[in-house]
């Protein structure tokens, strides 16, 4: 059985708060660290996930049916980039960690994680009610 795009981005978006959330417990970890600089994961923007889903999936690529649609081109990385961020405060040792900040970063985490699963549970609903009744 073959993903299906949806299933792609669900898996790729689960995949980027995973690690994203690495990154901000090594934040947290780091906080008393001296000259630790915090990071972040740059989210992808929606064109380059669904680019990156399609070819997840099946290698299927979208035909242009009319010359003046628009072609599917493009490549997109596997990857957010890690980014630095700036702090708005700086401890002595040089240290920005602010762990109210990495606090509510992993709250946004955790709500983005409830929501992907949720849209997949909703998916499975709605795949074994088109399969039918003795499933």
């Amino acid at each position: 059985m073959q993903a299906t795009l949806l299933q792609s981005l669900i898996s790729g978006k689960t995949a980027w708060l995973q690690a994203r959330h690495v990154v901000l417990a090594q934040n947290v970890a780091n906080a008393d660290t001296p000259g630790f600089q915090p990071r972040d994961l740059a989210e992808e923007s929606f064109d380059r996930l669904i680019d990156r889903a399609q070819r997840r999936t099946t290698g299927i690529e979208l035909t242009r049916t009319d010359k003046q649609h628009i072609p599917a081109v493009g490549t997109a990385r596997l990857d957010g980039d890690g980014r630095r961020v700036d702090g708005f405060e700086t401890a002595p040792a040089g240290n920005s960690v602010i762990l109210e900040e990495q606090a509510e970063k992993m709250q946004q985490v955790q709500l983005d994680h409830e929501l992907t699963t949720n849209i997949y549970a909703k998916m499975v609903k709605l795949m074994k009610t088109a399969i039918g009744p003795g499933t």
